[in-house]
């Protein structure tokens, strides 16, 4: 009698969890597809997709900081300079090799100003990153109580594991768009990979199947 009791409220705990898990996925998906959208009706370049994924970086860096504070609490006094000296010298680095690779043969400015008026060009689409990125926050880690199972010290190295792979994904991806003749095609299909790739790392994240004990 206990077991089936038992069972209802597990059965509900899981569909919840699918549940949270598919709308945050769907988020992310519809999310992606808005450079997608820019790419091909907007004209949006190569250079225009790699610097609004740089910028997505940093708005997973702000969703680990509120991470860190729901786990550490005031320990983010200081954790939280540490990680933001270290995650922006790694997007100081990932802006360079963008550049480098990339930005350096087109019209591109790489000055403060010539990037923040270029992101305001994607700002839609930054900010259905922003909105998809906030919705795993709410459903998944607060909602699901993510931040029983990991550690401070966990969290402040997160952004690296789902973010780094992909990344270089992307940049080698790039390098080949460049050398081709249909454009359009590549970077759709490099799009492609990146949604596959964060889909990925998405789940794994959130794997219902692996959840860890509250720490």
């Amino acid at each position: 009698m206990n077991s089936a009791i038992d069972y209802y409220p597990m059965s509900r705990l899981h569909k919840t969890r699918v549940v949270h898990s598919s709308v945050s996925s769907v988020a992310l998906i519809a999310a992606n597809l808005a450079p997608v959208g820019g790419v091909l009706f907007f004209a949006w370049t190569i250079e225009d997709v790699l610097l609004l994924y740089w910028a997505e970086s940093a708005v997973i860096g702000i969703y680990n900081l509120a991470r860190m504070w729901v786990i550490g609490r005031w320990k983010i006094l200081l954790l939280g300079p540490f990680f933001l000296v270290h995650y922006s010298g790694f997007m100081a680095g990932h802006l360079f090799f963008i550049y480098a690779l990339v930005i350096s043969s087109s019209d591109v400015s790489v000055s403060a100003s010539g990037i923040l008026d270029h992101l305001l060009l994607l700002s839609p689409a930054l900010i259905a990153l922003l909105i998809s990125h906030g919705v795993s926050f709410f459903f998944n880690f607060l909602g699901e109580k993510e931040y029983e199972t990991t550690s401070l010290s966990e969290q402040l190295n997160a952004p690296y594991r789902r973010i780094v792979v992909m990344h270089i994904t992307i940049m080698l991806g790039s390098l080949l768009v460049m050398a081709m003749d249909n454009k359009l095609l590549f970077v759709v299909s490099m799009m492609a990979l990146k949604v596959g790739l964060d889909l990925r790392a998405h789940l794994g994240e959130h794997d219902l199947e692996g959840q860890k004990e509250p720490v």
